[in-house]
């Protein structure tokens, strides 16, 4: 199972009556050769190291090398009483700066789809997550819906900044993270 388009996905969605997490999935399983167990297991992977890169700089400041970043995420949470953005917004940024500084110190981070980008998906799944009480398993949905989008990015523009300027790590990483929103919340792979 592979797609190239998005019109072939939304056609293999509607042919299949999967949602895009689903198709993306199987598309892992094929592309692979690994059980849909593997396959689950490095995407709960995955979403366990960016719920590490965006927590623990919370409790523990990461300095860059260079010492021009760090601590930022910390003391945006302990502002959080002067938030005018309501707090899932708040939160989304604070741990979207929270990766930024476990890559500027060297972690280990996800890059979805760059590192340079690499915050804005747990920012905004993680926050949502609180707020929300959504659980593990709608998170992994929205990250193979997101893996979805970014494969097509990948494939039919750029993702790079070297190629296409910052724009277009944040931008691909916020079309990534709206259409994994769409899904966990229900939508439709059209909506997504």
């Amino acid at each position: 199972m592979d797609f190239n388009y998005a019109g072939e996905l939304l056609k293999l969605c509607e042919e299949t009556k999967l949602p895009i997490s689903e198709v993306m999935k199987r598309r892992e399983m094929d592309f692979s050769s690994m059980t849909a167990q593997e396959v689950e297991e490095k995407m709960r992977k995955s979403l366990e190291i960016m719920k590490t890169a965006a927590k623990e700089p919370l409790e523990n400041e990461k300095p860059s090398m260079g010492g021009l970043i760090g601590g930022e995420a910390k003391l945006l949470f302990s502002q959080k009483e002067k938030d005018i953005c309501g707090d899932v917004v708040l939160k989304a940024i604070t741990y979207a700066m929270a990766v930024l500084e476990v890559n500027a110190s060297m972690g280990v981070i996800v890059a979805a789809p760059t590192a340079g980008s690499a915050g804005v998906i747990p920012g905004v799944f993680l926050a949502l997550k609180e707020e929300k009480a959504l659980s593990d398993e709608i998170l992994l949905k929205g990250l193979y819906t997101a893996g979805a989008v970014g494969y097509l990015l990948m494939r039919n523009a750029s993702v790079a900044g070297a190629e296409a300027g910052c724009q277009a790590e944040v931008g691909a990483a916020s079309a990534m993270a709206a259409a994994g929103v769409v899904e966990m919340f229900g939508g439709t792979p059209k909506q997504c």
